[in-house]
């Protein structure tokens, strides 16, 4: 008996979705190209994929609902609300952008690359074959290659020996061949053509969890020819990676839906680089890749399950290479697919290649960097050593578990400030269009101001005698009205609750406790500390005193700190431009001591620098000395004090 039909009606987009009677809401509207939330991949619990459902057309009556937990029964009529919407992000392509209101950015951080790919082109003039010279056309081509270049053992693909013999008769024993010095193993062949003086290209991924970046990198001179970045979009099964690897593992299908919606984004990215520099796809013939070890798996098709299973194994930390045709790339069938290697489950080949690019591993300045995300991933060192270590911050400076909290899309609040005499709230947000929701940089900035304002305590809790209309009572208890409705884009107040704030202290004591983990397990004080590196979109959109002021980061002079961009993409542009690099960049990862938190011979520390951190910036002020010298804020009694470690605690 065939299943019975229906069309979901979806508003604004003016789109009718068929599906079979039975099917989940999110996943048809996932199906149908609507971009709609899903914090939590379907589970449930986190509220962010609500949409209005009507039964007919003409029915006034509309009930708010989850569409995850939503069945389609019948014809429905639904409006993705726009809070519920995913739109453009901002998106940091490569360097660190200007910004007046923070801390100046700077251009490279380090001398200008040598211009050495691994993949090469390379003019042979063969000696036609005789009677007396028998040799084959395959060998013929690696004997000479082997005699002009350093290559010391050369081999090809099936794909490509089925046209070397045509290509070499057409071109009078005269090809072009492009190859690549392999890492760790034979050079090999990636294409054999006659004569040309066509482009050749590198591409550039950064496989972020968030987005995808990509850059197209002309191999000839190492020139940057183009960038583009888009929503990744595996964030309709969940918007950090364990969301991702739970739907993985909740579905046969799991890995390879996973697998097809980050390739669909690295092929529309392609799209653009080539439609914008009227490029052809079969002259890019090397891809190097960055991302954390879980999107690197995805990218693979690999099951990501056991990474986040105790003891954390990866199926693999250094991905051989794969062909495009493997992955289903919309480049040139045989160029080859690298990935950097990561150092475990939780640092991935994103923080190598961010590492890379720094150079701070070949400098003799004590280097703290820092990337923070769903995980904040920090490395410590120099050119002696190298320790890093994964904390995980939770989805709050990406807006999952806020109650407006939202990713730097537009209408995402990404700054904000409450003066001390009114509590009148400014903000600025992302689009310059009517707030909807924070992003990480808002939320940080709110928790600084609100702190400094009395409106809430060093422990996050709000002002218990202060009267103002936007402080008010809840369901859920306290909370602060940002935005009133009639400037909002939601139809609604936008605040911040009581359970946002300690969403909020629990991320960034996360984050400042690892700090401090990795600076006792080499016994350093903070002060020795001479640069600071914060890499990533969120921390190229921050405000470094904010970050300082809820003791973030460590108090240090600001001129330490350097915003430094994507380092994850400045680290695969890198890999691409020099093969230099991608050897040194293979062996990086093997060089950095990982410090697992949640081993037993940490975790009791790393809970007590946790609960310490719980407090704005710290029950320890004199880490924080310019914070201690404003004076502002309501500050904690001795009991208060005492009261709040107990709740913390529990």
């Amino acid at each position: 008996m065939q299943q019975r039909k229906c069309n979901v009606h979806v508003f604004p987009d003016e789109k009718v979705i068929e599906c079979s009677r039975g099917d989940n809401l999110l996943k048809v509207l996932q199906d149908g190209d609507i971009p709609i939330r899903s914090v939590c991949g379907g589970e449930g619990t986190c509220g962010s994929c609500q949409v209005r459902v009507a039964y007919s057309e003409a029915e006034e009556q509309l009930t708010e609902e989850l569409a995850c937990q939503l069945s389609v029964d019948d014809d429905m009529w639904v409006t993705v609300l726009p809070e519920s919407r995913i739109s453009e992000h901002q998106i940091l392509l490569s360097r660190a952008e200007a910004d007046e209101a923070t801390l100046s950015r700077e251009g490279p951080l380090k001398e200008e690359v040598s211009v050495d790919p691994l993949l090469q082109r390379e003019s042979l003039s063969l000696t036609p074959p005789s009677l007396t010279d028998n040799t084959s056309d395959l060998d013929r081509v690696c004997r000479e290659l082997i005699r002009e270049t350093e290559a010391k053992q050369v081999t090809a693909t099936l794909d490509v020996v089925k046209t070397i013999a045509p290509v070499l008769r057409r071109c009078d024993w005269n090809p072009q061949v492009s190859w690549m010095d392999l890492p760790d193993g034979p050079s090999e062949i990636i294409e054999v053509e006659g004569p040309t003086d066509d482009a050749c290209y590198g591409l550039a991924l950064d496989i972020g969890t968030t987005t995808v970046v990509a850059e197209l990198v002309d191999l000839s001179n190492g020139r940057e020819v183009a960038s583009a970045g888009e929503y990744n979009r595996q964030g309709q099964f969940g918007e950090d990676v364990i969301s991702r690897i739970n739907y993985s593992a909740s579905r046969d299908d799991g890995p390879a839906t996973l697998q097809r919606a980050v390739i669909e984004t690295v092929n529309e990215l392609l799209a653009e680089l080539i439609s914008r520099t009227d490029t052809d796809p079969d002259s890019i013939r090397l891809v190097v890749c960055s991302g954390n070890t879980t999107m690197i798996h995805t990218l693979c098709g690999l099951d990501p399950n056991n990474i986040r299973k105790d003891p954390y194994i990866p199926t693999v930390s250094s991905p051989p290479p794969f062909s495009a045709r493997q992955l289903g790339l919309d480049v040139h069938q045989s160029a080859r697919v690298l990935a950097f290697p990561a150092v475990g489950s939780f640092v991935g080949g994103d923080v190598v290649a961010g590492v890379l690019a720094s150079g701070l591993h070949e400098r003799e300045e004590l280097t703290l960097y820092v990337d923070i995300g769903t995980n904040g991933e920090i490395v410590l060192g120099n050119s002696e050593f190298l320790m890093t270590c994964s904390a995980s911050a939770g989805p709050a400076f990406e807006g999952g578990g806020i109650r407006h909290g939202m990713r730097a899309m537009d209408g995402a609040i990404e700054r904000i400030q409450v003066s001390p005499d009114d509590l009148e709230v400014y903000c600025q947000t992302v689009g310059d269009v009517p707030p909807i929701g924070l992003c990480g940089t808002g939320l940080i900035d709110t928790l600084a101001t609100l702190q400094q304002t009395g409106v809430i305590n060093r422990s996050g809790r709000f002002s218990d005698d202060m009267q103002h209309p936007r402080l008010r009572e809840s369901e859920e208890g306290l909370e602060f009205v940002l935005v009133w409705e009639k400037q909002a884009g939601i139809g609604d107040d936008i605040v911040i609750t009581s359970g946002d704030i300690k969403h909020l202290m629990r991320s960034k004591a996360a984050i400042y406790a690892a700090i401090r983990m990795l600076l006792q397990n080499v016994g350093m004080e903070e002060s020795i500390i001479q640069r600071v590196l914060i890499a990533g979109g969120f921390g190229n959109y921050l405000d470094l005193e904010s970050a300082v002021a809820i003791g973030l980061f460590p108090d240090l002079p600001r001129d330490r700190f350097r915003f430094v961009g994507n380092g994850a993409l400045l680290g695969a542009v890198e890999g691409v431009v020099s093969g230099q690099s991608w050897h040194e960049a293979t062996g990086l990862a093997s060089k950095m001591t990982y410090l697992e938190l949640s081993a037993e011979s940490q975790a009791g520390e790393f809970m007590d620098e946790f609960v310490a951190a719980q407090f704005i910036p710290h029950t320890d002020l004199s880490l924080f000395p310019s914070v201690e010298a404003e004076g502002e804020g309501v500050q904690l009694t001795s009991s208060e004090e005492t009261e709040e470690n107990g709740d913390t605690n529990e």
